[in-house]
């Protein structure tokens, strides 16, 4: 009995998970390279160091909230994914969740670093809202 790797491929529910684990896994990860350390010439003493750290800190709670917002989509998408594994039913809906997922780390470096008190530019919100909006969509 020959099985064509289409009705095999399309029925992986291991493969669907993995390929889901890799793209949340990449994308959480990419988050972390947007944060820099203080450069070394501007620090003197510890008053700079936590000057340097404040100013840092949109960054780091973007960092944070996109890191949960990522980890809560990747549950349930690994949770979506393993009642579900029928190819033609999934392909659209992770193609879309996927890629709204890896621009994650883009539009959340736009909201860290466009959307301080001072900028107020709407932008950075509206493509990171976005981004969730299409995720949530596309993952149910």
């Amino acid at each position: 009995m020959s099985l064509s790797y289409n009705r095999i491929a399309g029925q992986s529910v291991e493969r669907l998970a993995a390929l889901s684990d890799g793209v949340f896994a990449v994308a959480m990860t990419l988050l972390a390279l947007d944060l820099r350390s203080p450069a070394v010439d501007a620090i003197h003493g510890e008053q700079d160091l936590w000057r340097a750290l404040v100013a840092l800190s949109p960054r780091l709670i973007m960092f944070m909230m996109s890191f949960l917002t990522l980890g809560i989509f990747g549950l349930a998408s690994r949770r979506s994914s393993t009642t579900s594994p029928d190819r033609t039913g999934l392909s659209p809906g992770c193609t879309c969740c996927f890629c709204s997922v890896c621009m994650t780390p883009f539009s959340t470096s736009l909201l860290a670093e466009f959307t301080a008190i001072e900028r107020r530019i709407l932008t950075g919100q509206g493509l990171y809202a976005f981004g969730v909006l299409l995720c949530v969509i596309s993952a149910y």
